[in-house]
């Protein structure tokens, strides 16, 4: 249905899904008359290869219009840092969605300061996953979530002390990262809509 927008997504999107679910109360109050229906499997507490074993039920068939994907995270800790490899995973996901489904997929990168032990890989992945746009062009978007957090921490440090972090000590997103990244992917996902 390509009104049914399906978001899935680890600890991105805070411990318990929370910038999911208030992005989808955030897109029913911006457009009350618009026709949408919501599907949200957020956290994913399955692997990326788990989810691509059950691809069918839980994903392909929903019949969403949109898919919007918010993995990598969790996937990074399970795979000890290893971008290369979490990647990888996460290109054969997209490749099972695009010849399987007609929906558009709309990908989320991950911010460096939520692991900061592993930054270079972070970096790798994030490449990646804005490389995945080359996979079907016009179908495959990518949120760059990354760059979004980068610029509001520049913004924030021009406050100086009195700036407020987006992430804990344990690099889990504090509530304003969660409240900032609801806005951020109603923004991004209502561009989309147009």
């Amino acid at each position: 249905m390509e009104n049914r927008i399906l978001i899935i997504g680890d600890e991105l999107f805070g411990s318990e899904g929370e910038a999911a679910f208030r992005c989808s109360e955030m897109l029913l109050c911006a457009e009350p008359n618009r026709p949408m229906q919501f599907s949200i499997n957020a956290p994913m507490l399955l692997s990326i290869p788990q989810l691509f074993a059950r691809a069918s039920s839980d994903i392909i068939g929903k019949k969403a219009g949109r898919i919007v994907l918010g993995l990598g995270y969790d996937e990074f800790k399970r795979e000890r840092g290893m971008g290369e490899v979490v990647a990888e995973h996460y290109r054969v996901l997209l490749d099972e969605l695009l010849k399987k489904t007609q929906s558009d997929l709309d990908l989320l990168t991950i911010p460096t300061e939520m692991i900061p032990e592993g930054v270079g890989q972070v970096e790798l992945l994030n490449q990646a996953i804005r490389g995945f746009v080359n996979m079907a062009p016009g179908r495959v978007k990518i949120f760059d979530w990354d760059a979004h957090v980068q610029k509001f921490q520049a913004k924030q440090q021009e406050r100086g002390k009195f700036g407020r972090s987006l992430f804990s000590e344990a690099s889990k997103p504090t509530s304003l990262c969660v409240t900032l990244l609801s806005m951020f992917l109603e923004d991004c996902i209502l561009r989309e809509l147009k």
